[in-house]
């Protein structure tokens, strides 16, 4: 069966959701912010080194 992923910032709160939300469920930690891809453009740019662009808000 698929697991549920939940997505946290910090590896502690990983553990501890795991804890509660049981084997259905894969708690991992991004280890920083998430961040929007622009709708417009790709996201990164393929000539310069694969260089990432966010939304802005």
């Amino acid at each position: 069966m698929a697991k549920s992923l939940i997505i946290v910032e910090s590896p502690t709160k990983a553990k501890t959701l795991s804890k509660y939300f049981g084997r259905n469920y894969q708690a991992l930690a991004s280890v920083g912010h998430l961040k929007d891809l622009p709708k417009s453009k790709l996201g990164i740019n393929l000539e310069h080194n694969f260089d990432g662009s966010v939304a802005k808000k």
